[in-house]
């Protein structure tokens, strides 16, 4: 409604305790327009108007005090200045919010004959100071930091993490991740070695402790029992401020310790021989990426105990006979990797190359006769438990049998070629034992998202209305529609109306829309989109039709600047792959690598018997003095196993129940 008022109508406006004058002629326009209660970022909202007021002895004296004017110099005063203001509208309309002066107008040597002010309601008032500040600047919610770890992670699985109101959902934000099935390192998210770790988890803070911060932080309140429904309970919103990492205070996670190297043409880095049984440094200086310094003169740098994960790649000529190829699965066969410290030459993170095994292994049984070859083989990894440190990268590969046996010779990056490569791809315990400054963490988008906004998508996401409580200053009140819409009362405006200027008048059931849709923006997370494709809408969007009035006509529909996405736990996933945490599980028996093995006492009995069964050993070959079992971190041995039997009890492998170490009777595989 639009109401003029006129000079029968008695209003004050009354401004840090003082009633000004007003003009006798001063019209002012009360607008209480509905829809200002949907939408608290477009101005005037519940109620903003410039006002004149006249240069009386009493307006001289407030601006005087309030805005610092000088008579000598009137043009200047502190424009910065606001003071609590409301407009009493007869009894019937009571406005509260804040006065700011404008402009001073002047005239010769008549001095001041007016100020211009600005009236701004409640909600306007508040809008404008939310208006210039961020989700990031939202420094109470400093009351959820806490310490990165697996242990906090688990804990708000179960409601645990500061009574629910953070909670970490399992959401993929670039990594890419990936379920894999298969006998051999698969490296998906289902597999120890592709294993989330802590800094692949972002929290979500609960929507209601944002929203309360929107209002507190700024010094007002807000009452209504829409906040009070259970069902806001499980509504959180993601803090997912930047990339695939969390924030985290002096460090960049996004390219932390991440590096790709590779040789250079004609630097003694090429045509590099692998002997049979050797490790060899990878001799490889060409520093494609290194965004943060991590790699020198051939040497990689650990800042913290870490597990590694990345990407070699290389390029190779094999020339051997058939049956000695390198790096099959049989006695001798190995294809490793590994890192050794540059000073003390320390081994550390020795692994396997199953993808290498595995291929020459094919090779060997699909062909007959010598070969003369280059490949290019890829292949995933993951080094555990590394030191603080300098290290050196080395491989090594053994074939089928020793010599006398002719071995094959192994060539990296042959004819000159640099196609070979390495890659550290993650850090993965970069982010235990770090402070989650949730703050810092909030949705920033791509130029920082306006509290305002946020207020506003929640306003049209729920169809709430937000007006001031018109009986305590800077008190809000927040309700549905309906709830608002059952509280109207029948008021008598005539008397109100100009009655000369013309009156239109629309019936209401003509503005009704016939298909309502409320949705949000669909999300590109993994759990997204698999509710999307399962259940063929987006998720939280809702379709409403109306079949009961005549008149209702097109389509209206209501998005909201959220992306929704369902908190589930995937079956099988949960286990973040890290070193420990801050306080780590139970140990539970868990296995690296693969190899076959058999209780027969030839090699080639074993390769043939019908109880030949899988299990698994820390490096993928057998030896003694390897840790068979290890937790779920790949750290500390699984102890007080005595031996492996197979399927007629007969003893595969002794271990011993101490050090877990496999012992003596260690049979053979292939």
């Amino acid at each position: 409604m639009g109401v003029a008022s006129t000079n029968t109508i008695a209003y004050k406006l009354v401004a840090s305790g003082s009633i000004l004058d007003l003009f006798d002629d001063e019209d002012i326009l009360v607008s209480d327009n509905i829809t200002g209660l949907f939408d608290v970022g477009t101005l005037p909202v519940d109620f903003s108007r410039t006002i004149v007021l006249p240069a009386t002895k009493k307006n001289n004296a407030f601006f005087e005090h309030v805005y610092d004017i000088s008579i000598d110099a009137p043009y200047l005063f502190s424009t910065n200045v606001k003071v609590d203001a409301y407009l009493d509208f007869d009894g019937i309309y009571l406005a509260s919010g804040y006065l700011q002066l404008n402009k001073v107008v002047l005239k010769g040597d008549l001095g001041i004959l007016s100020y211009e002010v600005s009236l701004f309601g409640a909600v306007s008032s508040w809008a404008k100071e939310i208006n210039n500040n961020y989700l990031t600047d939202l420094t109470s919610l400093a009351e959820f930091n806490h310490t990165a770890s697996y242990n906090a992670i688990s804990q708000s699985w179960n409601g645990n993490l500061f009574n629910g109101d953070i909670v970490y959902p399992l959401a993929d934000y670039g990594k890419g991740y990936r379920f894999e099935q298969g006998s051999l390192q698969t490296f998906g998210i289902n597999d120890f070695d592709g294993a989330l770790t802590v800094q692949n988890f972002k929290p979500a803070i609960r929507l209601k402790r944002v929203w309360d911060a929107c209002f507190e932080q700024f010094g007002y309140t807000y009452t209504g029992s829409f906040w009070n429904q259970p069902f806001l309970d499980d509504v959180y919103m993601f803090c997912n401020n930047s990339l695939k990492y969390p924030e985290f205070s002096g460090v960049d996670l996004e390219n932390y310790g991440t590096i790709k190297v590779g040789p250079i043409s004609g630097s003694g880095m090429v045509n590099v021989n692998l002997p049979s049984g050797s490790w060899v440094t990878l001799p490889w200086y060409n520093e494609m990426s290194d965004p943060q310094n991590f790699y020198s003169n051939g040497a990689y740098r650990v800042d913290k105990p870490t597990n590694l994960e990345g990407n070699l790649n290389i390029s190779i000529n094999v020339s051997a006979s058939l049956n000695n190829l390198p790096g099959t699965f049989s006695v001798n066969g190995r294809w490793g990797f590994r890192m050794i410290e540059t000073g003390s030459g320390t081994v550390r993170g020795l692994t396997a190359l199953q993808s290498y095994l595995s291929y020459f292994d094919q090779l060997q049984q699909s062909r007959t006769g010598s070969i003369n070859q280059d490949f290019q083989l890829p292949t995933q990894f993951k080094l555990y438990d590394i030191p603080t440190g300098s290290y050196y990268f080395q491989i090594q590969q053994s074939p089928n049998f020793p010599l006398p046996t002719a071995l094959p010779v192994v060539t990296l990056d042959p004819n000159g070629t640099t196609k070979s490569f390495l890659q550290i791809t993650q850090v993965n315990q970069a982010a235990d034992g770090r402070i989650m400054d949730i703050p810092s963490n909030m949705p920033f988008a791509t130029t920082g998202i306006k509290i305002i906004d946020f207020i506003k998508g929640v306003q049209k996401k729920f169809n709430l209305v937000i007006y001031p409580n018109k009986t305590k200053p800077k008190e809000f009140i927040v309700e549905t529609f309906n709830d608002w819409y059952k509280k109207g009362v029948r008021k008598d405006f005539n008397r109100y109306i100009n009655l000369n200027e013309p009156i239109e008048v629309v019936p209401a059931n003509n503005l009704a829309v016939n298909q309502l849709n409320f949705g949000d923006t669909l999300d590109q997370d993994y759990i997204s989109q698999q509710f999307s494709k399962g259940a063929n809408r987006e998720f939280g969007k809702s379709y409403f039709t109306d079949t009961t009035n005549f008149f209702s006509q097109g389509t209206l529909e209501v998005k909201t600047t959220f992306a929704s996405s369902p908190l589930l736990q995937i079956a099988g996933t949960g286990l973040s792959g890290s070193v420990g945490g801050i306080t780590p599980p139970s140990q539970t028996q868990f296995f690296v690598g693969e190899c076959r093995f058999g209780y027969q006492f030839e090699p080639a009995q074993t390769c043939t018997s019908p109880a030949v069964i899988f299990t698994y050993t820390y490096s993928g070959t057998l030896q003694t003095g390897l840790i068979a079992y290890r937790d779920i971190y790949g750290q500390q041995p699984i102890t007080g196993l005595r031996f492996i039997t197979g399927p007629s009890g007969g003893i595969i492998y002794e271990l011993d129940p101490v050090t877990g170490m496999i012992g003596s009777m260690t049979g053979y595989y292939c």
